[in-house]
Formats: C-alpha cells, structure tokens, sequence
C-alpha cells in the first residue's frame, strides 16, 4: 500500500533517507579500510608462509599452502571488490534522493542541466516561459540519465498542438508512476550506475542505433569455406609433420591462407573498434533492459502494458543482447596482438565473426529502436511522476475539447517560484475569442503571471500535474511574446523582432485550425514612441478579438483600457502595488478592472532621481 504524503512529510522522509544511507556509506568505507589492510597483511603473511612451507616442509605442505594462500586471497579480493561495489550504489541512491530534496527545495545548484538536443530558438514559447534553459522547467524536471530521455520529455513539455488522446494516454503513465518511487529510483539507479562507466570516445545510444541501422550485410561465405578448408588442411598437414610421418608440406599450403587472408583484410578492417563499442554500450544498457525484463509489474498496470516489449515474447532482451556482446567480445580479439596473431594464423577468425556481428546487427537494430524507444519515453514519463511526487498539492487536469469555458483555474502558482515567495491567484476566461488585457504598474506581477498561465499550460499538455488546486482548459497552441530580444545577425532591433513576432501570431489566429491559438504578450509595443505604442495596440487588440483563440496582454498604458467599452470580448484586470513609509509592497493578486495608480515616477523619487 503506497503511503500518503504531505509535502512536509515528504522532505521530512528524505532527509532521514539521505541521513540513514550517509550512515551506512560511513559504515561501509570503515569496513572498505579495514580490508584494504587485511589484504596487504595477508598478502605478506601469506607469501611469508608459502615460503616457510617451500624451505622446511615437505613439496606436498608447499603446494598446499600455495594453494590455500591463494584462494584465501582472491576470496578477500572478492569480498572487498562487493563492498567497494555497495558503497557505489549506496552513493548513488544518497545522490537519488538528495537531488529529490533538491527538486523540492528549488536549490539549483545542485542540479543539473542537460540542454535539449534540438534547436528550440524559434519555437513559440520555450524560451518566454522557462521551458528550457538553467533555471529552467525542463532543468527541474529531468531526472533521466540518457539524452534521448531528457529530449523526450523537452518534446512533451514543448508539445506544439496537443492531442488530448495522447496527454491522456501520458497521464495514465505518470499519474501511475506517481505511486512508483521504488521503481522510478531503481531504474534511475541501474541506468547511472551503468552510465557512469561511460569514456568520452564511447558511442552514444544514438550513435550505435543509427549504425546499426546503416550497416550493410556482408556474405563471406564462399571466402570463409576456402580459409576454413585451408585452416584444417594445415593444421592436419602440421599435426603430421610434427609426428614425422610426412615432410613440411605445410608451409605451402599455409603460405597460400595468409596470401587468400591478406587479400580479404580489407574486410576486418575496424572491426575491433566497432565490436568493443557494441560491447561496451550494450553491456551497460543490458543492465537497465535486465531490470525492466525481470521487474514485478502490478498486474493490468499501464506500465506492465507499457514495458510489454521488455518482458514478453518469445526471446529474452537481456538473453538476445548478451549472446551479442558474446560475438563482439569475440570478435574484439585484436586487442592483444599475440592473441590476434594466433588466432588468425590458425583459422579465419576475424572473417567469421565479422560476418556473424553483421548478422546479429541487421537483426538487433529493429529490435533495440523499439527498447531505446520505450525507455526513453519511460525516463520521460518518470521525470514527470517524481516532480508530480515531489508536490503533492499540485492537480492533474486533461485538456477538454468540450471543456465549458477555454480555462478555469483556483490558486495558480509558478511551480519555478519557492512555496515562500509565491502567491498564487484564480483566473477564468469565459469564451473563446476573450482577451484579459492586464494593467499595472512596474514588478507588479504582471510578466509573472502571463508565465504562470503558460507554464501551467504547458504542464497540462505534456501531461504533468499543474500548480493549482482545480484546473480545467481546452487544448491550446501555445503562443508568446514576452522576452522578445533583437538580433545583431539579422539586423533587427528589438522593435521590428516584436513585430515579427506579432504578425507570426496574426497568422495563427486567422487560420481554420481546429485547435485554438493561446497567446500571452507582454508589454505590447515597448519598443516604440508612446503615441505609435497606443495607436497600434488599439488596431491590435481590435484586430485579435474574438479570432481563433484566446489571450492574455499586458500593458503600461492606461487608455488602452477604454477599450473594454468597444470591444466586448476584452476585459480589464490589474495588479496594485501600495507605498508606506517609503517602502514598496506588491500584493501580486489578480484584481478586476484597469489598474487605479502608476509608480514610475514614486520609484525615481525614491531612488533619488529628478522627477
């Protein structure tokens, strides 16, 4: 039964996790010390005693004693090489649940950052909303070890057009990993104990999946048959040679294998480079793959469902993929040159498990697509379960075509904004085509909650929980104009980007998309001359109202507000601040109607400044 927890109970159950496993990592390298001694103490005795025993006993105490020393040894090799090996793991599951408590407390510095591999410069709200980046959503979130997971879940938290079909096949994953911290945590462990054997010239997943993929077979066949008739004509040849029944005809023959050898080594050629990749990446992702095959799913679960390709059908994954590394480990003999020599001196082994690795290849690469596939969407889902698990008080809501208003949402909060500084606040929009033009004065709040509405969105769609205590919305395309910058390489100023930005936008809401546009856009028009400000803000605001979508603007300009009497999808909201003493206080509360004050000008005197 999966034990409830509050947020503070939480943080609290971690904190005496992380203190009990410290205890033990403590334990454990007093006991690695301790051993490390008694393997050198012993080592001296031990030779000590086998020498004793060679010099004054009988050969037969010699040998016993060689015997005895050196199982005793390796015995106590083993038991330290099993202690080193706990307090790895026992390290990285401290590591586990202190970057849990990490997540929680918001403390940025001990997590992270692994950047998407895609290029999401001109994508409509990453970069305005936090998505990515090093105080990032996506920083907070990812917990996976490999790329291709932490790509996943950019992909989901960025989704572009939401399928409600699939946000609801997601969240079935992530609601019912929610209850899943063991497996969520075990799997994370198998994956980086693996990982952290990884060098920097190794092959990524990727890497060897794409290689798999464009590798040709070969057929050596009728080579392989000559060499191996010629193999055991010398070694025949030799044997008789050797018991002097017939002269040293062997040379011919073998003279004859090397020339035939030497004209097919094109044929091997970085076969020992390739072979230890695929050996070393697929020893590492076979322990993860062993987990996944051999785990305890509930039965009926999503997530049995889900791992089906890891457990079901009539060939084992960790069984297929070890006969693979059998045949690179095989076929990696070049390694040793003595060990090369002898072998491809005698037979042809080199071609034969080249051809063999080829075979396995174009049978592996299917299958591997489809388990990298499967487990970088579970890595994804299971970021998304432990920030759903970290916070508790946070709700899971799935978009609705037929929702009855575009979005309805009670005490929305930032999820990137500690619990102590945030405030959070209640919005509704009544009709598609409505737009919430939102007044205020400078840090009043207003950018922060244009954010606030996205993020959440963008939980809602990739199929995470939201910071709120009820929320229901349609699907949306998301859309942003908040950190609009200019660009020195393409000439724009920060004015003509706004604007470019803008018209993208304009785009959007005029065509027939059967999804609606969700647009926030802050401080419309900054970059321009007060008077151009108001005059294009009023043929914009006319020109977005009741379109495909809806949105959310916010302005310094108070007139902009009169508008609400000639647009009847617009409404005004505001946020206030209040001075006393001197001293600036913002309530960062949503409140209806245009803001009543300004505090431009209160700012500059108190900071000294002609007015």
């Amino acid at each position: 039964m999966q034990t409830t927890y509050t947020r503070d109970s939480l943080r609290q159950a971690l904190q005496n996790q992380v203190r009990r496993l410290e205890q033990k990592i403590s334990s454990l390298d007093r006991l690695s010390s301790r051993l490390s001694m008694m393997r050198l103490g012993s080592f001296v005795a031990g030779l000590s005693l086998v020498y004793l025993a060679g010099r004054l006993g009988p050969e037969w105490l010699f040998w016993l004693t060689l015997a005895a020393f050196i199982g005793g040894f390796w015995k106590l090799i083993s038991i330290h090489s099993r202690v080193d090996h706990a307090v790895r793991k026992f390290k990285a599951w401290q590591t586990i649940r202190a970057t849990h408590l990490s997540r929680q407390k918001l403390r940025w510095k001990d997590l992270s950052y692994r950047s998407p591999s895609e290029d999401y410069s001109d994508h409509p709200f990453a970069g305005d909303l936090n998505i990515i980046g090093e105080h990032s959503l996506l920083r907070l979130m990812d917990t996976a070890t490999y790329q291709g997971s932490t790509d996943r879940l950019a992909e989901y938290l960025l989704t572009e057009e939401p399928d409600p079909a699939k946000v609801e096949q997601r969240q079935a994953m992530v609601r019912e990993l929610c209850g899943m911290p063991q497996f969520r945590d075990r799997l994370h462990l198998q994956a980086e104990l693996n990982g952290k054997q990884k060098l920097d010239d190794d092959w990524t997943l990727e890497e060897l999946l794409n290689h798999l993929k464009q590798s040709e077979p070969v057929r050596y066949t009728s080579t392989l048959l000559l060499l191996g008739g010629l193999s055991a004509t010398n070694i025949i040849l030799g044997i008789l040679y050797l018991l002097g029944i017939m002269g040293p005809y062997v040379i011919f023959s073998w003279v004859l294998y090397l020339i035939i050898y030497n004209f097919n080594s094109a044929k091997i050629q970085g076969l020992y480079s390739e072979a230890s990749q695929v050996e070393k990446l697929l020893s590492r992702f076979n322990a993860v793959l062993a987990f996944l095959e051999n785990y305890r799913y509930s039965p009926g679960s999503n997530v049995k469902e889900f791992c089906r390709s890891f457990w079901s059908g009539s060939y084992s994954p960790s069984t297929y993929i070890k006969r693979i590394i059998r045949i690179a480990g095989a076929a990696s003999s070049q390694q040793s040159e003595i060990v090369w020599v002898l072998l491809n001196f005698l037979v042809p082994w080199d071609l034969y498990f080249a051809q063999k690795l080829s075979t396995y290849k174009q049978e592996l690469a299917p299958k591997l697509d489809e388990w990298i596939s499967h487990f970088y969407q579970l890595e994804a889902f299971s970021s998304m379960a432990t920030f759903a698990w970290l916070r508790p008080g946070y709700t899971f809501s799935l978009p609705g075509e037929q929702s009855a208003r575009p979005l309805k949402a009670t005490d929305l909060g930032h999820p990137l904004i500690p619990d102590h500084q945030k405030v959070t606040n209640d919005v509704t929009i009544d009709a598609r085509g409505d737009i919430l033009l939102i007044t205020g004065s400078n840090m009043a709040g207003k950018s922060t909650f244009l954010r606030t509405i996205g993020i959440n969105l963008a939980l809602c769609f990739g199929g995470a929980p939201v910071n709120a205590t009820s929320f229901s919305t349609m699907p949306f395309r998301l859309f942003t104009s908040i950190n609009v910058t200019d660009s020195l390489d393409d000439g724009l100023s920060h004015f003509y980007a706004e604007v470019k930005r803008l018209r993208a936008l304009l785009n959007l809401l005029e065509d027939d998309h059967r999804t609606p546009v969700f647009f926030m856009v802050d401080e419309i028009y900054r970059g321009t001359n007060n008077r151009e400000r108001l005059r294009g803000s009023e043929a914009f605001l006319k020109n977005v109202a009741g379109r495909n979508g809806v949105g959310l603007v916010s302005t310094h300009d108070l007139e902009l507000a009169q508008l609400e009497e000639t647009i009847p999808q617009l409404s005004n909201w505001h946020f206030a601040e209040t001075i006393e003493d001197g001293k600036m206080s913002f309530e960062y509360k949503l409140k209806p109607g245009p803001c009543p004050t300004t505090n431009a000008l209160k700012i500059m005197q108190m900071e000294g400044l002609p007015t």
